[in-house]
């Protein structure tokens, strides 16, 4: 089947000789998500009570998923935001030093822990998640909610088809 790559009968979006990486939905994706970051830690340094907790983004996300969607274990951590336990054994430090997450130990292991958001971390989440909504709503300025709708459906897609193979 001419023009046609991958499962027998799916066209190819792009191919080879038109591509540009940079300007594909990836690329764009990976852009949007260094620009979303970038603003949202110039977001949390201007707030008058987030600036002097020096959190960053990445730290916001860090406790965003402790936080809401119960990941209370680095290695899960690592594995949904794509950090080596390394880097992630340093973030988890950070925020300690903060004191906006703790390490809990785990009864059963001597060596496991749970990760807790502290009350102060809980204190601060809400004013971390308003700049993140203002940094987003700033950057969908022009935008429906029927295209937003729309682009989440493409992506949820595109993680949906991640995990298939040909």
């Amino acid at each position: 089947m001419r023009g046609m790559s991958g499962s027998a009968g799916i066209a190819s979006i792009y191919d080879a000789k038109t591509i540009d990486l940079r300007d594909s939905i990836a690329g764009l994706v990976n852009q949007v998500r260094v620009a979303v970051f970038a603003a949202l830690d110039q977001e949390l340094s201007r707030d008058e009570d987030l600036a002097a907790l020096e959190v960053t983004t990445a730290q916001l996300v860090v406790i965003a998923y402790v936080l809401k969607r119960n990941v209370n274990a680095a290695c899960t951590l690592c594995e949904e935001l794509d950090y080596d336990r390394g880097a992630m054994s340093r973030m988890i430090d950070r925020l300690e030093s903060k004191g906006l997450i703790r390490r809990v130990p785990l009864a059963h292991t001597r060596r496991g822990f749970a990760l807790e958001v502290t009350p102060a971390g809980r204190s601060a989440f809400p004013k971390m998640e308003a700049c993140a909504l203002r940094v987003i709503n700033r950057m969908l300025r022009g935008v429906s909610k029927t295209q937003v709708r729309e682009a989440e459906k493409v992506l949820r897609q595109m993680l949906a088809n991640a995990g298939k193979d040909e």
